[in-house]
């Protein structure tokens, strides 16, 4: 489970270039597709980030990730890290 939570944005990437690919390949692309599509690439790049940055960060950090992430996939990708680390493998990096 650890080794899923440390791609998760990996994941998200790769829903987003289905979102892409399906409706091209069926004829019925539209901008509604590729804004999602363009959306879900973007927000899996940076949540792989955060999720794979082993500083604890502080409060600062924290709002200028959750306003990058756009809220809500912030506290998705924030109960990654925490499932993808432990607490002795973030104090080595602190």
């Amino acid at each position: 489970m650890k080794e899923l939570a440390r791609y998760s944005g990996v994941i998200v990437m790769i829903i987003g270039v289905l979102t892409l690919a399906v409706p091209f390949f069926s004829g019925t692309t539209n901008n509604t597709n590729l804004l999602i599509g363009l959306l879900l690439v973007i927000e899996g790049f940076l949540g792989h980030l955060y999720v794979n940055n082993m500083k604890k960060g502080t409060i600062v950090g924290n709002i200028v990730w959750a306003i990058i992430l756009l809220i809500i996939p912030y506290f998705l990708f924030a109960a990654m890290k925490n499932l993808a680390y432990s607490k002795d493998e973030f104090a080595l990096y602190n």
